[in-house]
């Protein structure tokens, strides 16, 4: 008996958890994640075309602005109830874990990496939220800039 109303919870359950989307965590992460790439590829700038440098960090920045005034922040207020103090307070907190992640990232990346595997979990963190179009074209140009900047490199 107990077992089957416990089923019927967890069904029942299972859809609001899937609405819920990325946690704070995970959106956070996603921006360090963006944010460092956008950093990062202008070291690899004599690489490439100006052109395509300005289609990434035009796509990058644009989605890093998207995830924090359009996701991160509003998710926090919601948080903490529409107090907007405390989650300013948070978002700090948050701040502070971004650096430690970019320092982290910077430690272990190479060109190849930065391009290929960073690229793609960018592209993960884009399929977890659901974008603005004007956002979402400029990150897509960028992704496609990035394969084409890949293949020009032979990372394959």
């Amino acid at each position: 008996m107990y077992k089957k109303l416990l089923i019927i919870i967890s069904l029942l359950c299972t859809p609001v958890l899937c609405v819920a989307g990325p946690s704070i965590n995970q959106l956070n992460s996603c921006l360090a994640l963006v944010d460092f790439v956008d950093i990062k590829l202008s070291e690899f700038s004599d690489h490439y075309s100006q052109e395509d440098m300005a289609t990434v960090h035009k796509g990058l920045s644009m989605y890093s602005q998207f995830l924090q005034n359009e996701v991160i922040t509003p998710k926090l207020v919601s948080m903490y109830g529409g107090n907007e103090t405390q989650a300013k307070v948070m978002q700090k907190l948050f701040d502070r874990q971004r650096k430690t992640f970019l320092l982290h990232l910077n430690e272990r990346y190479t060109e190849q990496k930065l391009l290929t595997e960073y690229a793609a979990s960018i592209n993960q963190c884009k399929s977890n939220t659901r974008i603005r179009p004007d956002a979402a074209k400029a990150l897509n140009n960028a992704m496609n800039t990035i394969i084409k900047m890949v293949k020009a490199r032979n990372f394959n």
